[in-house]
């Protein structure tokens, strides 16, 4: 018996539990990658925070908060608040964007330049929605449209990281 044989017969890079376990981990992962866009789309239409004060009784979801936004515009606001409302509103719509990119680039087109831009687009949304929830209201349970967006960018990151970066 030679040394090779006996150091790799107790190899627990070898163990084939081991590496079926990798694979599984690897497959079921990089699976999450169909649930990023799904979830971004729901996320949307769920609530995203409610109103302050009078207006406590009021959810806004982010198809909510884009119109709000839109009848933000038509007051005449100067050009850094106008600027500030244009922008937010169309980050805001953004996540539907690239919710719709990844239902549609996830089953077969992720070697399209979309793919990984709409799903890192969804990822650094959710972090910013959670970080300025966090801000506003503490650690608190964030509302279903944010959780939503976090699920999805967190499937996105996980699939992107399992391997699910390459067309299979």
């Amino acid at each position: 018996m030679s040394l090779m044989n006996a150091a790799s017969s107790v190899s627990q890079a070898s163990s084939p539990s081991r590496s079926r376990q990798a694979r599984g981990w690897r497959r079921f992962a990089s699976s999450l990658r169909y649930g990023a866009g799904p979830l971004a789309l729901v996320g949307f239409f769920l609530p995203w925070a409610t109103g302050p004060g009078a207006l406590s009784a009021t959810e806004f979801s982010g198809f909510t908060l884009v119109g709000f936004a839109g009848r933000l515009q038509a007051l005449d606001l100067s050009v850094a608040a106008g600027g500030a409302v244009w922008t937010v509103r169309f980050a805001i719509l953004g996540v539907a964007v690239a919710g719709t990119w990844q239902t549609l680039l996830a089953p077969r087109h992720r070697a399209h330049p979309g793919y990984p831009l709409s799903g890192w687009y969804l990822a650094v949304a959710a972090v910013t929605c959670l970080t300025i929830g966090l801000a506003r209201s503490g650690i608190t349970t964030p509302p279903a449209g944010i959780a939503c967006i976090a699920a999805a960018g967190l499937c996105f990151a996980l699939g992107r990281t399992a391997g699910g970066a390459t067309p299979s």
